[in-house]
């Protein structure tokens, strides 16, 4: 998936109300995106991708208020995990599950399932 798909993806989305780019980098071989997007409900997404020949780099970190809800990333802290080192920090920084490799839409997924629920936790 590469930025712009990213950005569609947002834009498209019942959920966004409004995207903030901090950070976009569309050279030769390497794409980068920073962004922050606002939610229904309260929430906010902190994103951050970074793409290029044989590497992604990523975090979507979910926030209410000043509240961590999930964050999917892929940073090597967490190498007992099976699925390493794509993970899942649920409410926590410390708390952190197996996860597969997160992809905007299966956040995005994530994110209105919670805000449908209204469940947090």
């Amino acid at each position: 998936m590469n930025v712009q798909e990213i950005l569609e993806a947002l834009s498209s989305s019942d959920i966004v109300l409004e995207t903030s780019i901090i950070i976009l980098i569309l050279e030769p071989g390497r794409q980068a995106l920073r962004a922050n997007a606002s939610l229904r409900d309260g929430y906010k997404l902190c994103i951050n991708e970074a793409t290029g020949k044989g590497f992604r780099s990523y975090s979507y970190h979910l926030l209410k208020g000043d509240r961590m809800v999930r964050r999917w990333d892929n940073a090597p802290h967490w190498p007992e995990l099976k699925t390493f080192p794509h993970h899942l920090h649920l409410c926590d920084e410390a708390f952190v599950v197996e996860s597969t490799e997160a992809f905007i839409d299966d956040v995005l997924n994530s994110i209105t399932e919670i805000i449908n629920s209204g469940k947090i936790d």
